[in-house]
């Protein structure tokens, strides 16, 4: 009974001598086991201050990480603010001497039933007289007639007189029916001789008749923002509709003046074309006697009829400047008042220039994560017409735009504004523009932008904590 008891104890309580080897082996393995388990819970028991240190760690950081996010977020978002500073004018060493004490300068009588002086470079109106009533324009009309015959026609193709065109009577080139001419001498006979057939031949050769022509300058009227201009025929005779402004003429001038082609034409004293069945050409003489009266004249066409009077609008260039200038019925002084009007223009004016188009004006920010920046200019060249007595209020301008804006950014979007003659009655504002696109970024840049942002945040707490670091 002994030796079977002893055989039922477990292996562990009987003397080693009675194991088998079998049991000796499985011992040392269980020791070995709960060896090890004691091994590992003294470890931890040794490391349990390094996790509890490592565990404070890792939920400050995060802690740290939730709080600087929220920080960042909340600093990110829309600004509404706008800042400010002062732009001088960049000519400021030209315009030295030139101001003159308030008040002293003194414009032209116009007797003219309407009558305006513009600069084209700046838009600037130096004067105005019943700029904006609607009268009859007579041949000025022709200056529309020629824009569309040069935007719409090369110089070199021919058209076949008609004989509605030859017969349209008044001032004429003694077009014939059947007769061949290039645009480019029917357009000296039109600007030059003032030739109503010249006018019609042009009118049906672009537009296919004269009908259509009218609509198309109707048209281009209205695509130039003219609101007071009316055409019924391409050469100006008194006919009920038509009519314009002495504004809307000049925008028409002005649009005119920038077609190379135009202002050759119009600059041209006399100009010959061949005359089929005669020994001699026909020679276009230049009406505009403004040319020969005033030596910086360059343009541009006379008119008359019973219901226009006498009408005139001119171009004039000295030292760099250009000025129009029209006179809507202005009787027989009609040359006289063209010349005030223009000597006006360049003895008491001068250009007061602050930027130019595309130029850098200042750096907005743009977005959040990343933020990125975009320049700030001038919707058009900063540049003014000034009277020379009002010089002293534009020796400088505002410029008042916005902090921030969020993503996306246009080319062209309105970003700003600037100030010039601020509280005096002659205070205009211009617009400014952004010069590039910023778009949207995707999503994984936009990711680690937010993680700079951040970690950038707590480079700056470092800094802060430890100077000169």
């Amino acid at each position: 009974m002994r030796d079977i008891d002893q055989f039922e104890r477990p292996p562990s309580e009987r003397p080693r001598e009675e194991l088998t080897e079998a049991e000796r082996r499985d011992l040392l393995a269980k020791r070995i086991k709960e060896l090890r388990k004691r091994k590992r819970a003294q470890k931890r028991k040794a490391n349990r201050p390094f996790r509890i240190g490592a565990t404070i760690l890792i939920a400050a950081f995060l802690l740290l990480f939730l709080f600087s996010s929220i920080y960042v977020l909340a600093s990110s978002g829309e600004d509404e603010r706008y800042q400010s500073m002062e732009l001088p004018a960049s000519n400021l060493e030209e315009l030295e001497g030139m101001a003159l004490a308030p008040d002293v300068v003194s414009a032209p009588g116009i007797t003219a039933a309407a009558a305006i002086l513009v600069d084209p470079l700046t838009g600037d109106v130096l004067y105005e007289k019943n700029a904006d009533q609607s009268l009859p324009m007579a041949s000025t009309t022709k200056i529309m007639t020629a824009i569309l015959s040069l935007e719409n026609a090369t110089l070199a193709e021919t058209t076949t007189i008609s004989d509605h065109a030859s017969t349209v009577g008044e001032s004429s080139a003694w077009l014939e029916k059947g007769e061949v001419l290039s645009v480019e001498q029917l357009l000296y006979a039109l600007m030059l001789q003032s030739a109503n057939d010249a006018s019609v031949a042009l009118a049906e050769h672009v537009g296919g008749s004269e009908d259509a022509f009218v609509e198309m300058m109707n048209a281009k009227a209205a695509e130039l923002g003219l609101a007071h201009t009316s055409f019924s025929n391409p050469h100006g005779l008194d006919e009920e509709g038509h009519y314009t402004s002495a504004r809307d003429l000049a925008a028409i001038a002005a649009y005119a003046m920038s077609i190379p082609e135009f202002r050759e034409i119009v600059a041209t004293d006399e100009y010959q074309i061949p005359w089929p069945g005669n020994p001699y050409p026909r020679v276009m003489q230049n009406h505009n006697k403004l040319l020969e009266m005033y030596p910086y004249a360059i343009g541009i066409k006379t008119g008359y009829t019973l219901g226009a009077g006498k009408c005139l609008v001119a171009a004039a260039a000295k030292e760099g400047s250009e000025l129009i200038s029209v006179i809507l019925n202005g009787g027989d002084t009609y040359w006289d008042q063209t010349i005030s009007l223009l000597e006006y223009g360049f003895n008491d004016f001068a250009h007061v220039e602050f930027a130019y188009s595309g130029q850098p004006l200042a750096e907005i920010e743009v977005g959040d994560f990343p933020r990125r920046k975009v320049n700030v200019v001038g919707a058009q060249d900063l540049v003014f017409t000034v009277r020379r007595d009002r010089l002293d209020s534009y020796r400088s301008a505002g410029l008042h735009y916005l902090v921030w804006v969020p993503y996306p950014v246009d080319a062209g979007q309105e970003l700003g504004y600037m100030i010039v003659a601020e509280g005096t009655p002659h205070e205009s504002s211009e617009k400014l523009i952004s010069d590039g696109n910023r778009h949207t970024p995707n999503l994984l840049i936009r990711f680690f932008a937010f993680i700079g942002a951040v970690f950038g945040l707590w480079w700056k707490g470092i800094l802060w904590l430890i100077p000169g670091l």
